[in-house]
């Protein structure tokens, strides 16, 4: 049975500046250790055993427990981060892939302080996205603290997808029973961000800002088109002769009205207990607030056994409506997997409206768009009959979701 989700987080984005040629920094902090890597941090000839890990204690046990999904962890034992990291962001428009080219590190802290080394690589996540396959990493270069990567990592998304995301690179030293130990950070978020300069440049390594988000919260994303189109002027005309002949004043009411066009295009990384058994079966579900009545409900069709991210291609249209009343008025689009057994699983959902919290002076709860929700909404009021798009996070809950009945 499959039970709606409702939990959340917030994400801090803090982006370090580029530097060039800048001197290395000091200051302590705890190790964090890459329980994600564990497997993959075993040498060949090392392989280590339950027995060993095991040995690590309750640390270990914590660890793993706690960020095993996001795949860091801490320990004790503390590391001083220092260095920097070189590399370049690029957008290829092609191949619709969006690369980080990193090519090496200096001044790093070494791990074995006796002999002064560390054997570094570098992960790329983009933020909120922390799952395993939303993952990229280098070789791991051994027995240094200047290493040299150049190394190409890719992410296939579309360029407005990049919009919502933040670049969360860090550095890590191998270890051969896959305690890798963190060596420091960069996040850069990348909104607004343009692509035109391939050249590498020169970031400093920070220590741990915050503690880990849970990776759980993040629900995926849903890419959207809005559009309002106008009233045809020769229709409009039409309409108008027709209502003065007939005296129809619901002729006259729809002159100056158009209609709104949502396509929901596709949904990416949707999280959920199925996807990975290849059975999650998504549709979404629209309304154009504060109308929450069944005759107001408009849904797409279902994609079966998409694996968490499904294309539909299907438009909303709601009709009769103005940009004036479109500006107190806000949409709703939440998208389910279908269970044809049990109650459909709520997967996340986002909410397009300008953000002031009321309805025609009213105060009101569904009226909280922020960030690429409002202002997605608030190019299509400024540019009619041109289609606006983007790339949304969804919500991991709508504070009222939970009062309809299931879809």
């Amino acid at each position: 049975m499959k039970h709606s989700i409702d939990d959340g987080s917030s994400l801090s984005e803090a982006c370090s500046t580029p530097i060039i040629g800048a001197g290395s920094r000091t200051g302590s902090s705890h190790t964090v250790i890459d329980v994600d890597d564990m497997d993959s941090g075993l040498h060949s000839g090392h392989l280590a055993t339950r027995a060993s890990l095991s040995s690590l204690g309750a640390r270990s046990d914590s660890m793993a427990s706690v960020y095993s999904g996001a795949g860091e962890g801490r320990c004790c034992r503390s590391v001083v981060v220092t260095g920097e990291v070189e590399f370049a962001l690029q957008y290829d428009y092609k191949h619709l892939a969006f690369e980080v080219h990193v090519t090496k590190c200096k001044n790093l802290a070494p791990v074995d302080v006796k002999r002064k080394r560390s054997d570094p690589y570098v992960k790329v996540y983009l933020l909120p996205d922390k799952s395993k396959s939303g993952k990229r990493k280098t070789k791991v270069k051994k027995h240094t603290l200047n290493p040299e990567f150049n190394e190409t990592l890719k992410f296939h998304m579309s360029l407005s997808g990049l919009e919502t995301r933040t670049l969360w690179l860090t550095v890590w030293h191998s270890d051969m029973f896959g305690r890798n130990d963190f060596l420091g950070e960069v996040r850069m978020p990348l909104e607004n961000k343009i692509f035109d300069d391939p050249t590498p440049k020169w970031y400093p390594l920070q220590e741990r800002t915050e503690p880990f988000d849970d990776p759980v919260a993040y629900k995926g994303e849903v890419i959207v088109g809005l559009k309002f189109v106008p009233p045809d002027p020769t229709q409009q005309e039409r309409d108008r002769e027709v209502g003065v002949d007939r005296g129809a004043s619901k002729s006259k009411k729809n002159w100056s009205r158009g209609s709104l066009h949502v396509l929901v295009k596709e949904a990416r990384n949707l999280q959920t207990r199925a996807k990975n058994s290849g059975t999650c079966d998504p549709f979404c579900k629209s309304y154009l607030l504060p109308d929450k009545g069944r005759s107001g409900k408009q849904k797409t069709g279902v994609v079966r056994r998409s694996g968490g991210s499904p294309v539909w291609g299907h438009t909303f249209i709601y009709k009769d409506v103005s940009l004036q009343e479109l500006a107190e008025r806000g949409l709703e689009l939440t998208v389910w997997d279908h269970d044809r057994i049990a109650s459909n699983e709520f997967l996340g959902g986002v909410r397009f409206n300008l953000g002031t919290g009321k309805h025609y002076g009213k105060p009101v709860d569904w009226m909280d768009a922020t960030g690429r929700e409002l202002s997605l909404w608030q190019s299509m009021l400024e540019r009619p009959n041109f289609w606006v798009e983007g790339a949304v996070t969804l919500r991991p809950n709508l504070h009222n979701h939970g009062k309809n009945s299931a879809p």
